[in-house]
């Protein structure tokens, strides 16, 4: 048979990982599966949402107060009433989303900044900066700001942009933008600074896009519900004294427009089916979550290749070493494992990592492995296919169509078929021949030999070793037809008194060692001697195969015994441990570098290596290498272990060890001592 090629498979798999790892780091570098990714940040922030913190309150330009105090955009008088009113409540600090970067009537635009000037002397106040759009690459950016009477009053500015993903809806802003000569925070970012925010991570800087505007450190805001999430007063109401100070007092406040149709409202991923956000509210949940520590930062391209390579190569191992049938579980079981780091990377860690990535490209690495190794294994079918041919054709063989692919493969399956058929046939013949055929003219021999006279000694010692030839022979196939039903046939167990069973065996060895001159001692417990059936040795065993392992032992040690000398045949044992029966001699001993073979099949040992040396008169009856072989392959289908001590000049010692039920059950494999 040709073997398979482990070499070609391991190459395949490699293909197939660059072929992943590269397929992964396009679609990563493309951005294809954005969307997909993008979802699931948003159905995980409804998981993360919570509720509004008390400290933030939005003074909404809305409806309401356009009703009350007419349209857009109201004179800088109406706004400097408001800081007015603000500076007279004592917020934390307050910012105003509106752009002041047109000059009115000069006097007006003294009194906002004196407002202003007042309000911070009361608590920090500060102004959005923006630019001008559309930023054109090689064209220097224009920042819009406020009038410069009124940056010189205020703590400070703060730009007010976010961050459209590719399907227009804002999930992230940067925490700075400016030109190469000046960067503004942002106007969340300094609203937290003046309320003793922790410090707020860094994320990753914008590339330069060469329109002169520089990003820095983005990062992803936790929305947590959609418009109106955060607590809003109307602006007339606070400016007509209807909202009471100690609503405004100790308040981050943020004055913007949230009426329909004016100002800067955008989509969000709480938009959907409750119309836009506005630019405030959106600011809100910047400030939310630098105030809580709760901002997310998208992990960096670098580490996102780093990781996604890391889990596929993961992912192709754990394919190598999977069958077929486990592969699609396996793959199913990638892609939550996937999804679960992408939650325990948000919820957890605060970092968002792509993941869709991952499950695509592992979906990739299933396919293509299969098919590879399905390949590789065809391809050793069908060679292993062409070995089958030589020499196994059936009868019609030559008159088949050459075949390929799958033909080629069941041909060959369905001759390893008739094959094996023929094995167990030619085994059942065997059989029948070395328990029938061989034995039926052996048996002849001795029936002539028994029926004539004997005339003179030489005929006589003829005769003898003819009739010893022939035992020899039936000898062998007694114990070759046993050694094999030993080892292939299943074993019907019964339960046994091994003591029983042992004086049994004993009875049928005794004449054996007193033709021997042999004393021949059979050793069981007390109890066993006075016949207390409650202390018998039950044991579940084969009766009549575990009676001739015995007797094996028994034999032999008769056999290489001298003339004499004494053999013991003793049970040990206690009603919870295991069962020993040791078979003790005093005969020639066995060398101890042919023990470890000694329970080999066909072994055996002669005079010249002093081990299993036939005593004198007995070199023609030497065994021929089953009857301890036969001994081992019973013990060892019980459970149990036999092992032998020796030493030549001094005897022998078998030792067979049985568990009793409770401790192990009959098993057919067990190591040999």
């Amino acid at each position: 048979m040709v073997a398979a090629n482990p070499g070609r498979l391991r190459r395949e798999w490699l293909v197939c990982l660059a072929v992943v790892l590269a397929f992964a780091a396009l679609i990563q570098q493309g951005g294809w599966l954005g969307p997909m990714d993008r979802a699931l940040y948003d159905r995980l922030l409804a998981f993360d949402a919570m509720p509004p913190p008390a400290d933030i309150l939005i003074v909404a330009v809305d409806d309401r107060s356009l009703q009350a105090l007419g349209g857009w955009p109201w004179s800088r008088d109406v706004h400097a009433a408001l800081l007015k009113r603000l500076a007279a409540a004592g917020p934390r600090a307050v910012a105003l989303d509106v752009i002041f970067a047109e000059p009115t009537d000069p006097a007006v635009d003294r009194r906002l900044a004196q407002a202003l000037a007042d309000l911070r002397a009361v608590c920090p106040v500060f102004l959005p900066v923006t630019v001008r759009t559309p930023l054109a690459s090689g064209r220097a950016p224009v920042p819009l700001r406020p009038l410069p009477a009124l940056e010189e009053v205020v703590s400070g500015l703060g730009h007010i942009h976010v961050e459209l993903d590719s399907d227009n809806v804002v999930r992230s802003l940067f925490l700075r933008e400016g030109t190469a000569t000046q960067r503004w925070p942002a106007l969340s970012l300094r609203l937290a600074s003046a309320s003793d925010a922790p410090a707020a991570r860094e994320g990753a800087d914008a590339p330069v896009d060469g329109t002169g505007w520089l990003r820095e450190s983005r990062v992803l805001l936790p929305f947590s519900g959609p418009a109106g999430h955060y607590k809003s007063v109307p602006y007339a109401a606070v400016l007509n004294g209807e909202v009471p100070d100690a609503v405004l007092r100790g308040k981050t406040v943020l004055v913007g427009l949230t009426a329909t149709g004016i100002g800067d409202q955008y989509p969000t991923p709480f938009s959907g089916g409750v119309g836009l956000t506005p630019g405030v509210e959106i600011n809100a949940t910047a400030l939310d979550g630098l105030l809580r520590g709760r901002l997310l930062l998208p992990v960096g391209p670098a580490w996102q290749i780093a990781a996604t390579a890391l889990a596929l190569i993961g992912w192709m191992l754990w394919l190598w070493r999977l069958g077929p049938r486990a592969a699609l579980p396996a793959l199913l079981a990638f892609g939550v494992m996937a999804m679960a780091v992408s939650v325990v990377f948000q919820l957890g860690l605060r970092l968002w990592l792509p993941v869709s990535v991952w499950c695509l490209a592992a979906l990739l690495g299933y396919l293509l492995w299969s098919w590879r190794r399905l390949a590789v294994l065809m391809r050793d079918l069908y060679l292993r296919a062409d070995a089958m041919q030589v020499g196994t054709a059936t009868s019609n063989a030559s008159a088949r169509a050459p075949q390929d692919g799958w033909g080629q493969v069941v041909d060959a399956l369905d001759r390893g078929r008739d094959a094996e058929r023929q094995m167990q046939q030619q085994r059942a013949e065997a059989l029948q021949l070395l328990s029938h055929d061989l034995r039926a003219p052996q048996s002849a021999i001795l029936a002539l030999l028994q029926g004539q006279p004997s005339t003179d000694e030489e005929r006589a010692l003829l005769n003898e070793r003819i009739e010893r030839q022939v035992r020899t022979s039936l000898g062998l196939a007694d114990d070759f037809v046993l050694q094999m039903r030993a080892r292939d046939d299943r074993y019907v167990l019964q339960d046994v008194d091994l003591a029983q069973l042992m004086t049994e065996v004993y009875e049928r060895a005794w004449p054996l060692a007193r033709k021997r001159n042999l004393k021949l001692v059979l050793t069981l417990p007390g109890a066993q001697k006075n016949g207390d059936a409650d202390t018998a040795y039950w044991l579940p065993i084969e009766p009549r195969l575990m009676a001739r392992a015995f007797f094996n032992l028994i034999e032999n040690a008769i056999k290489y015994s001298r003339e004499s000398g004494r053999v013991e045949f003793a049970l040990e044992g206690s009603s919870a441990g295991p069962v020993v029966v040791t078979v003790t001699d005093e005969g020639v001993g066995i060398a101890a570098e042919d023990l470890p073979r000694l329970f080999d099949r066909y072994s055996r040992f002669n005079a010249a290596s002093g081990v299993l040396a036939a005593l004198p008169g007995e070199a023609e009856s030497a065994g021929h290498g089953l009857g301890l072989s036969l001994v081992k392959t019973v013990v060892e289908r019980h459970g149990g272990t036999v092992a032998c001590r020796s030493e030549l000049g001094y005897g022998t010692l078998f030792t067979v060890t049985l568990p009793r039920p409770s401790a192990a059950e009959p098993t057919p494999s067990a190591a040999s001592a």
